[in-house]
């Protein structure tokens, strides 16, 4: 594809990136996420040795036995299955701000987090999620609130999905004794759900009765972060269709890994296994989780009767997959930024046009 029309594909005209000059995008003044410092190195440093931990606990030759052995064609499978949930996720986030004065096309949106999550892979504390909003300021024009807003919405909608999903599958599969690995994973899942929540309804209740303390600044702020918290109500309906597609796909990309490695498994051993790990990676102590992830699959796999070795094997794979390949194509995208349109860092927000252009893009 040529170098114009693979940004024109991927970013779209400016035309179809045209915004009002509004106040909220013309008060955006925040500075760059930053991604160093202490906490950073500490959080890299914890997940190198919690990698280095895990690996002196496998058994590389019989490991490789069994990843050469497994059937390629599911692990295409799940390749496909889960990346294509990045499609699905730009999707539902540019249905979600489709009151917002932006129209970049779909492919713009999940590239951007596409983006964004692989930044979330190799950052702690759900940086990512800030560097999110980032893009979608430099890239489509949206205020930095008013994105951060819809993402954190965004992550609430999916922990009580994810929530009432491992709920609902360790009931089935645990009815007379849940193990208590899994109530305190549950119960974490919980407090998150509950926390998010909290920070959502907080700034709604902000929105509508400001205290008198509160400096103009901030709340002009947390009123640009509501407007990106409610999606239209005309948009609901498809906002709970993407979501499910979503979270089909993600379970059918771990199910089809399991039956790579001939596990003879089904849709509710596939939820369990899929959304334990999600609710561990949900607590910001490593980059995308990175330990816990493996040692709570390790687990939800040999609580579903997999055998040790076929549940390390899943599990290496499982990473590479979702993790080391979304890093390595995550560099190349970024190496590329120039060529495909995309801005990622330092350069400014694109630049807000007339509303007469708005009204012809309408």
């Amino acid at each position: 594809m040529p170098a114009v029309g693979c940004r024109t594909w991927l970013l779209g005209n400016s035309a179809e990136r045209a915004v009002h000059n509004t106040p909220g995008m013309a008060s955006d003044h925040w500075a760059r996420p930053r991604f160093g410092g202490w906490s950073t190195y500490l959080s890299l440093t914890a997940a190198i040795l919690l990698l280095l931990y895990l690996l002196t606990r496998l058994d590389g030759q019989v490991l490789w036995v069994q990843i050469v052995a497994c059937h390629k064609g599911w692990v295409v499978v799940s390749i496909v299955a889960h990346y294509a949930t990045y499609i699905v996720r730009g999707m539902r986030w540019q249905r979600w701000l489709a009151h917002e004065s932006c129209s970049g096309t779909w492919p713009t949106w999940s590239l951007l987090v596409f983006f964004y999550n692989f930044v979330d892979n190799v950052v702690p504390a759900k940086l990512g999620d800030i560097y999110g909003a980032h893009l979608a300021w430099i890239n489509l024009g949206v205020a930095r609130a008013t994105a951060l807003g819809s993402i954190m919405c965004l992550r609430m909608v999916d922990t009580w999905v994810v929530l009432l999903l491992a709920v609902s599958a360790s009931w089935w599969l645990f009815a007379a004794s849940w193990p208590s690995a899994v109530r305190w994973g549950l119960f974490g899942g919980e407090l998150l759900a509950v926390g998010i929540t909290g920070l959502v309804l907080g700034s709604g209740l902000v929105h509508r009765v400001p205290p008198s303390w509160l400096p103009a600044t901030l709340y002009h702020r947390i009123r640009a972060v509501y407007q990106g918290v409610w999606p239209p109500t005309c948009q609901w309906a498809l906002i709970g269709i993407l979501t499910v597609v979503l979270w089909a796909l993600e379970t059918l990309a771990i199910l089809s890994l399991m039956w790579a490695f001939n596990v003879d498994t089904g849709p509710v051993h596939g939820i369990f296994v899929t959304t334990l790990p999600l609710l561990a990676s949900a607590f910001p102590l490593t980059p995308a989780g990175v330990g816990a992830v493996h040692l709570t699959l390790v687990s939800c796999l040999r609580l579903v009767g997999v055998a040790p070795t076929t549940a390390a094997s899943v599990t290496v794979v499982n990473r590479l997959l979702d993790f080391w390949l979304h890093i390595g194509v995550g560099v190349v995208l970024w190496a590329m930024r120039h060529v495909i349109g995309l801005r990622t860092w330092r350069e400014g927000p694109i630049e807000a046009c007339s509303d007469s252009l708005h009204k012809a893009v309408l």
